[in-house]
């Protein structure tokens, strides 16, 4: 046991005897002690009076600890490299640190008692008044806004809530850290962009084979096919016949070459639109798989060449996949757009697959990194021995970032 343990147990020991003493006392009549008496109760002083100086030094010692903690939070705090903001329940900062002030470009004493709302773009103003009142449910959220900066330029921030601080969130305040991911979007929207060129650069090498296939190969084809008719036609027998059965087979190739120059790109989808395109693959599926495609009516979206190509080829690999996977003769397909994006959904009643399957399959995760380069998304839906649903989206234009956007 340490000298300041065993010192505080006996100050508490000697606190409890003279209080005991002094209740059964009561009001003490100086005149009417005995010397024993008075000795006895100025000893019990003394020991209230060095109980006192050790409680005074213990109180000292814990407010210098309270104050060195306070310091070394207020330091760490100023200091992080992350930027953090405290709101009251109307949305004013209350609290904010050097990082904040700094990735807003705005002095600490001008953020101080202001609603965030008067630093966020006008863009988004209706995002953050919107998700301010979630923040009061108490959960965990992530915000992501524009700031305008003083010198004009954009500040794209995330703002994460570890939720309202209080009894009752109503009137509790709102933590919050805000992250600069300016150099993220801008990167991401890079990507983007190099994902869109060699998209429409694999396209255009598409259409180039496409239409090599259908104008020099099918022409050289159509070609042969006369020659041997004309040749045929002074022939006679069982020659007759096999010349016939070599003309069949050219024009079984020609077909074939014609499918092929339609599946690598499809005339219809650069020259009318996706809807056309679709409606063209459904004719084409069903010729070579069975499979009964629907397509809903829905008028052409006015997409940018790249996003176009990229809802098609994510619309055949989804239909092949029916056809080879769910077990059914039947499809049907939804072309529309909503919120800033074009989607296509294609739906079977057939075997569906489970979650984890979806996610394991290679297929999938290939057109879901796909879509998602370009800023796309890849939602699926599918119960065992219910069906499947798969929605493909893209943006309608080929910037993800677009300003007054639903939320990250």
């Amino acid at each position: 046991m340490s000298a300041r343990t065993h010192r505080a147990t006996g100050s508490r020991s000697l606190r409890q005897l003279a209080a005991r003493k002094i209740a059964s006392r009561g009001a003490v009549d100086l005149d009417a002690l005995t010397s024993n008496e008075v000795r006895d109760l100025v000893h019990e002083l003394e020991v209230h009076k060095i109980e006192l100086e050790i409680q005074n030094e213990q109180l000292r010692e814990s407010q210098h600890a309270a104050d060195e903690s306070r310091e070394r939070y207020r330091r760490l705090y100023d200091s992080a490299p992350i930027g953090f903001l405290t709101l009251d329940p109307d949305g004013a900062i209350v609290e904010a640190n050097l990082a904040a002030s700094a990735l807003l470009k705005i002095p600490r004493s001008r953020l101080i008692g202001r609603k965030l709302s008067r630093f966020v773009a006008p863009w988004h103003q209706d995002r953050w008044h919107l998700e301010r009142r979630a923040l009061s449910d108490g959960k965990r959220r992530s915000i992501e806004l524009e700031f305008a900066r003083s010198d004009g330029s954009a500040l794209r921030a995330q703002l994460v809530s570890s939720g309202v601080q209080g009894r009752d969130p109503r009137h509790g305040i709102i933590p919050l850290a805000l992250m600069d991911i300016t150099e993220l979007r801008d990167t991401e929207r890079a990507l983007r962009s190099a994902a869109s060129a060699a998209e429409l650069a694999e396209q255009q090498e598409r259409r180039k084979l496409a239409s090599d296939l259908h104008d020099d190969a099918g022409q050289l084809l159509s070609l042969a096919s006369i020659k041997l008719r004309a040749f045929g036609d002074g022939l006679v027998g069982e020659k007759d016949a096999g010349i016939r059965e070599v003309e069949e087979i050219l024009a079984e190739v020609r077909q074939r070459i014609s499918s092929l120059s339609f599946q690598l790109s499809p005339p219809l989808l650069h020259d009318v639109g996706l809807v056309a395109a679709a409606q063209w693959l459904a004719e084409d599926l069903e010729r070579r798989y069975g499979l009964v495609v629907q397509v809903a009516d829905r008028e052409e979206l006015e997409l940018e060449e790249v996003m176009c190509i990229a809802l098609f080829r994510a619309l055949r690999e989804l239909l092949i996949n029916v056809t080879k996977h769910a077990g059914v003769r039947e499809a049907r397909v939804r072309i529309w757009h909503e919120a800033g994006m074009a989607r296509v959904a294609v739906e079977d009643a057939g075997m569906g697959f489970s979650p984890e399957a979806s996610r394991q399959g290679f297929g999938l995760l290939a057109l879901r990194e796909r879509l998602g380069q370009l800023g796309g998304t890849l939602d699926i839906g599918s119960v065992m021995g219910a069906g499947t649903r798969v929605i493909a989206s893209v943006p309608l234009t080929p910037s993800a970032d677009v300003r007054g956007g639903s939320a990250s």
